[in-house]
């Protein structure tokens, strides 16, 4: 292990490092060096990393953006026609 690596400083007190966030919350440690200058609250340090859903709910923008375009736009005329 590097003992060159920059130590930071919590709220709470305590000490880490890049490689120790990365470890506990399994992210790389380039994310947990921008953690680590970002934030200093220990909550936020070792957050799980979020996971992103890719489904299409009708919440999402580009279901609005559909939802939007109505019974007369007209690539929904021409399927219509096709059918």
């Amino acid at each position: 292990m590097n003992t060159k690596l920059k130590k930071y400083t919590l709220d709470d007190g305590t000490i880490t490092d890049a490689v120790e966030v990365s470890k506990k919350v399994g992210i790389t440690i380039k994310n947990a060096r921008t953690r680590l200058s970002v934030h200093t609250d220990p909550s936020k340090v070792f957050r799980p990393k979020q996971i992103h859903k890719r489904e299409d709910n009708p919440d999402s923008y580009k279901m609005r953006k559909i939802m939007k375009r109505g019974m007369f736009d007209p690539m929904f005329v021409k399927a219509f026609k096709t059918i």
